[in-house]
């Protein structure tokens, strides 16, 4: 799919002609200038009345001074840069500093009480085996701390913090520092910040630009421009130094000085400035910030003197946001598929009819052909039968002799059905035949099975004819024979065929869900199920029915957000409510969760063990955890479920 940009020309709103960020933003003006000298080359206070401070410098050290800047406590580290979260780990509230030890190349992280004036060492990595130029710290929705490492490389890496306990013995840390991904970066990038709730990651390109990447570890790595050095912005000659509160990042620039505060308002990222003229001021490139009782001290180093030039800010007004989407957690997944980039695809499951635990994952690579796969995600085949591209399993069919069930997926080189044996003892999946079918470009497939037990299969083309086909099998050969047409306007892929009630299912990219009666003597005329719109967002890809009882509940892919929606069938086609696929980082699982899903299934039956309540299967597009080709996750639906008790 097209990924939408961070920001368009008319996102970024501009406070034009006044003099202060916080005239712009709503807020009473901003205190005076003031300077004060204080040993290291970042200073800021631990209080709002200014009795306690945290000194940062290579040569310093890290120290806590009192009211009159004596050393109150001292970590005698080559620590630079600085950040800090508030953070909730192991049943205690702190907040967390992180510097850099450059001697060493290892990150600190590091805690001061409020009762307390000692510093207290939280964590020392492991050395960092790059040259780091800055970092910064990120909260994500669900409160889970993150770290930005810039390279010297043009590279920000990305972690993830996870406290591993408050007392570790001495062969466990108390934080581990785990990889997730790396972004590219321009030139020079030596500053960054992040704005937690809106998932951003703002960096510097010295000279040039300010840009933004999502944080979400399974978004698409991608950046777009927020503001450009004059003439072609409003950054004079570039950015350079940047800080956050975690609701609002500042930016400084030397034409001036001036200080930019960028924040989000009414979804827009929103630009206002201030002059720093007439400052005690030589040289200031780097800028850091503290936020106490709704009011924002910032404090900028000056190179040439040597002292900070200090000012207060009132902050902005917390902003109503939406609740962040729930998550489930995978519990499996598949290996990964053998080649990078857009592999796998869809999902199908087949039932063990002796033993539902042993029940086996088909899923279509479409580069490749067929991989199956047990519910560990161990690979168990290998049918390297063409680009396969959806899948879909229904049980009951005639082949050689003996009772087998059968699989259909949609062959993109032959523009054919690719029809599979499956063996109800082994589960071994065999290819019986490529049937032809009368599309051009054949895309996404589902099976129907109606009550009086014909086979049918849906096929559609890219551009969006469907054709129906109904499925014969015996003994010497199988053959499909079209039933049926109809067609929407656009590119369709997924849909799932509620066999019991006769109803199709199915998706157009980028408009939404319809359905119709799954028939082939069915009206052709659909109804609208659902539109793209607040909860589902294009693509519309992977749909698949949970039966609970008697009544079926629809589930799909809103690939645009990364998210899965949840419909109730019957009308007016309520939705239910939508989730996402997180990480799983329990019992060291270290599975990460799914974005940019093509296909799904859902199997209701009881498979046994977390899978009592039935299993949900993905395509995951982006695998990071680590960095690997694309598979599929597994999720118990009793996880989601937990989600809509009322269901």
């Amino acid at each position: 799919m097209q990924q939408k940009p961070l920001f368009t020309p008319a996102t970024l709103a501009l406070c034009v002609g006044l003099t202060t960020l916080s005239a712009c933003a709503g807020h009473p003006p901003a205190t005076p200038l003031s300077s004060v000298t204080l040993p290291g080359e970042i200073a800021l206070p631990l209080d709002a009345d200014g009795e306690r401070w945290l000194s940062v410098g290579e040569l310093s050290g890290i120290q806590v001074l009192d009211a009159a800047y004596r050393s109150l406590s001292h970590w005698d580290r080559t620590a630079e840069f600085l950040d800090s979260r508030t953070v909730t780990a192991e049943g205690y509230q702190r907040t967390l500093f992180a510097s850099f030890d450059t001697a060493q190349n290892r990150v600190l992280l590091y805690s001061i009480s409020a009762a307390e004036t000692a510093l207290q060492q939280e964590f020392v990595s492991e050395t960092i085996p790059y040259p780091v130029e800055g970092l910064c710290l990120h909260k994500d929705p669900q409160s889970r701390l993150h770290l930005f490492l810039l390279s010297e490389l043009y590279e920000a890496h990305q972690y993830l913090l996870i406290p591993q306990g408050q007392n570790p013995d001495q062969n466990q840390r108390p934080w581990q520092l785990l990889p997730l991904r790396t972004l590219p970066t321009g030139p020079g990038t030596e500053f960054c910040a992040t704005l937690d709730s809106d998932e951003l990651l703002l960096t510097n390109e010295a000279g040039q630009t300010l840009w933004a990447y999502s944080t979400r570890p399974e978004a698409e790595v991608e950046r777009e421009p927020v503001d450009l050095a004059a003439p072609f912005g409003h950054l004079g000659d570039g950015p350079l130094g940047m800080a956050s509160t975690g609701e609002q990042v500042f930016v400084l620039t030397d034409d001036g000085p001036r200080l930019h505060r960028f924040q989000m308002q009414d979804d827009e990222l929103r630009r206002s400035e201030r002059s720093l003229a007439g400052a005690d001021m030589g040289s200031a490139e780097t800028i850091h910030v503290a936020a106490y009782d709704e009011e924002i001290t910032l404090s900028l180093y000056d190179e040439d003197k040597r002292h900070f030039v200090l000012t207060r800010e009132a902050g902005s007004p917390k902003r109503e946001r939406p609740a962040p989407l729930p998550e489930v957690i995978p519990s499996a997944e598949t290996s990964p598929m053998p080649q990078f980039g857009d592999a796998a695809d869809d999902p199908a499951l087949w039932i063990n009819p002796q033993d539902p635990s042993q029940s086996l994952i088909i899923g279509t690579n479409k580069r490749q052909g067929l991989f199956v796969y047990d519910l560990q995600g161990r690979e168990r085949q290998r049918l390297d039968v063409g680009r396969m591209n959806n899948v879909d399993v229904r049980y009951g069919a005639r082949w050689q002799g003996r009772d087998v069930d059968i699989a259909v997926a949609s062959n993109r080189d032959l523009n054919t059905l690719a029809a599979f044996a499956i063996d109800r003892t082994s589960g071994q999946v065999t290819l019986v035949d490529n049937l032809p079918t009368s599309l051009d470009n054949i895309y996404g497939l589902c099976m129907y099975q109606s009550p009086d037990s014909r086979l049918f299969v849906f096929a559609n083309d890219e551009d969006g004819r469907f054709a129906q086909y109904r499925i014969e099998t015996g003994d010497t050969g199988w053959r499909a024979t079209e039933v049926r047409r109809f067609s929407v306007p656009s590119q369709p892929e997924g849909c799932v065929a509620d066999d019991a009630r006769a109803r199709l299912y199915l998706g157009e990219e980028d408009v939404g869900i319809w359905t119709l009666g799954a028939n082939p003597e069915d009206d052709t005329a659909m109804q609208v199920f659902a539109r793209v719109g607040k909860e589902l967002h294009d693509d519309v890809e992977g749909l698949a029915l949970y039966i609970k009882g008697d009544h079926p509940y629809l589930l799909a892919s809103s690939q645009g957000n990364d998210s899965y929606v949840l419909f109730d069938t019957a009308p007016p086609y309520q939705v239910l409510g939508a989730f996402r696929i997180g990480m799983n980082l329990d019992s060291g699982a270290m599975i990460d969760g799914a974005s940019e899903t093509d296909g799904l299934e859902i199997i209701s039956s009881n498979l046994g063990g977390i899978y009592g309540a039935g299993l949900l299967i993905v395509q995951d597009g982006r695998n990071v955890l680590p960095q690997q080709p694309q598979n599929f996750k597994l999720v118990p639906w009793s996880a989601v479920e937990t989600l809509f008790p009322s269901r």
